[in-house]
C-alpha cells in the first residue's frame, strides 16, 4: 500500500474515484484559546497492489502534543477488489470535520492507521497571534 495523498484541506470530495481538494493547510491562527475551527476535511488517496486485495480496517486519530485524543477516532473498513487494470487499485477516503475545538496552542497531529498499523502522520499547528 502506498499513500499518494494525505492532507488537511478546507474542502475535499470523492466523485467517482476522482479526488478534488481545495485549500490545503497545516496551521490555524487564533487570538485566544480554546478556539473552534468551523470546518475542515482530511483527504487521503491510497494505492493498493493486486496482492493487497481484500478487506482493510482504517482508523484516523486527532491527537494533541501529549498524545491525548482530541476527538473520538474515526474508524471504518475498505474493501479493495481485484484491480481492473491488473496492476493496482486506488481508493479515496474523505472525512469532514465540523466545529473542531482546540483547547490550547501547540502541535496537533492527524494519524492514519491501516489494519492496526501506523501509516502516516499529518501535523497541524495551532498558533496564538496578537
Amino acid at each position: 500500500m502506498e499513500i499518494e495523498i494525505f492532507t488537511l484541506a478546507d474542502f475535499a470530495q470523492d466523485n467517482n474515484s476522482k479526488l478534488t481538494i481545495v485549500g490545503t493547510f497545516d496551521s490555524i491562527n487564533a487570538k485566544q484559546f480554546p478556539v473552534v475551527h468551523p470546518a475542515c476535511t482530511i483527504a487521503c488517496r491510497m494505492r493498493f497492489g493486486i496482492k493487497e486485495a481484500g478487506s482493510h480496517d482504517f482508523r484516523l486519530r486527532l491527537i494533541d502534543t501529549a498524545g491525548k485524543e482530541v476527538i473520538q477516532p474515526i474508524e471504518g473498513n475498505i474493501n479493495i477488489g481485484i484491480p481492473p487494470n491488473g496492476q493496482f487499485a486506488s481508493i479515496n477516503i474523505v472525512v469532514n470535520f465540523n466545529q473542531l475545538k482546540f483547547e490550547a496552542a501547540g502541535r496537533y497531529s492527524f494519524e492514519l492507521y491501516l489494519d492496526g498499523e501506523w501509516k502516516s502522520g499529518l501535523p497541524l499547528f495551532l498558533n496564538k497571534v496578537a
